[in-house]
């Protein structure tokens, strides 16, 4: 008898966790846009154009932002070379000065699509330039899972 309920509660309390682990957590928008405004700078952010740090690095830096398939994807498809490419080329420095986040569609999954626009500041001991740049990305809990950003993006003559 007193093994049969201990199997019993044994039980009840198992079907409990399962069922507690499934609900979803709810995230504030704030710490959405925080999260995403620390991994675009950690992305973007170039002090020494002449000395950038390389994709792998950065790639490195912003691995924990990422499910592991979206990191592989990203790293594959070498976006984290895509900062000091450019800083190198147009040998100017980057800041990320803000991200402008607009969430767009809760897929039924879980998962929340947003639409991005970075504003990144471009400069060097002369001159600056302030330009946007536009991506969207969906996250599941604090991890993206999808990141695209357009190439369409001008600096001088460069484009990225």
């Amino acid at each position: 008898m007193k093994k049969t309920f201990g199997i019993l509660v044994l039980f009840i309390m198992i079907i409990s966790l399962i069922a507690c682990s499934k609900e979803t957590v709810k995230i504030k928008e704030e710490d959405v846009l925080n999260f995403v405004k620390d991994y675009k700078a950690e992305q973007y952010n170039i002090k020494d154009p002449s000395n950038p740090p390389s994709g792998i690095e950065i790639g490195e830096k912003v691995k924990g932002f990422f499910s592991d398939e979206e990191f592989e994807k990203q790293m594959a498809n070498r976006v984290f070379q895509i900062a000091p490419d450019i800083a190198k080329k147009t040998n100017k420095s980057i800041e990320l000065e803000d991200v402008k986040l607009e969430k767009e569609k809760e897929n039924e999954d879980g998962t929340i699509n947003y639409k991005y626009t970075l504003i990144l500041k471009f400069y060097d001991d002369k001159a600056s330039d302030v330009i946007e740049k536009k991506g969207e990305l969906t996250i599941e809990g604090l991890k993206i899972i999808r990141d695209w950003e357009e190439r369409t993006t001008k600096i001088g003559n460069e484009v990225f």
